[in-house]
């Protein structure tokens, strides 16, 4: 979506910069460029995960609804509870081999706009507010996707990769995009990890 849909966003995000509040965002520093430049283009989900947490930021800064990290930390906890009293089952991934990847080469790229799908999709996994009935996952396969999620994205930030791994991700997102289409409910965390599937499938090709 184009920054020039909400030029208020642009404004903010411009002072914002200027003052280096994104690490205290946790917003990806290259994403600053185009969420400051009018002119730019971002998807739509990652602008909505960036408005979320500039939101949280701005009013952790005024005091409206209390301590917001506190309520972040909480949510994380409630999701380290459930994964610690059922934790995910032991996942068989064949090794194939650690990849060193260079800077500026393709997989590098591939792997920052991974990242942010993998970001995207702690979160929106994470902020869920439906009933457990009405949900696309029941709480520990939500803990056990947060737990998948978060450990690849860890790999990422490493120098070298796993391609089994990716692929086992891959698949346990596309898994969990079937159901929540199937399910007909958090249909925006089901389009994101649906499309972070086909990135790692990007990603894993390019380290060939």
């Amino acid at each position: 979506m184009p920054m020039s849909y909400i030029p208020e966003a642009a404004s903010v995000f411009a002072k914002l910069a200027v003052n280096g509040a994104f690490d205290e965002l946790g917003i990806n520093p290259s994403l600053a460029p185009e969420l400051k430049d009018i002119d730019a283009r971002v998807r739509g989900p990652v602008m909505i995960a960036v408005l979320s947490h500039a939101q949280g930021y701005l009013r952790k800064l005024e005091g409206v609804h209390g301590n917001v990290a506190s309520q972040d930390r909480n949510l994380d906890g409630r999701f380290l509870k459930v994964a610690s009293a059922n934790p995910p089952q032991p996942i068989q991934v064949w090794t194939e081999q650690w990849v060193f990847v260079k800077r500026g080469s393709r997989a590098k790229e591939i792997i920052t706009a991974v990242s942010e799908l993998l970001e995207e999709a702690v979160l929106r996994a994470k902020s869920n507010n439906l009933p457990e009935d009405h949900a696309a996952l029941t709480e520990i396969e939500r803990a056990q996707l947060i737990a998948i999620l978060e450990t690849t994205l860890a790999m990422l930030r490493a120098p070298m990769v796993e391609p089994g791994l990716l692929k086992k991700t891959a698949r346990v997102a596309q898994e969990v995009a079937q159901k929540a289409a199937t399910t007909k409910t958090e249909e925006a965390l089901g389009t994101g990890l649906g499309y972070l599937s086909k990135k790692l499938l990007d990603l894993i090709a390019s380290l060939n």
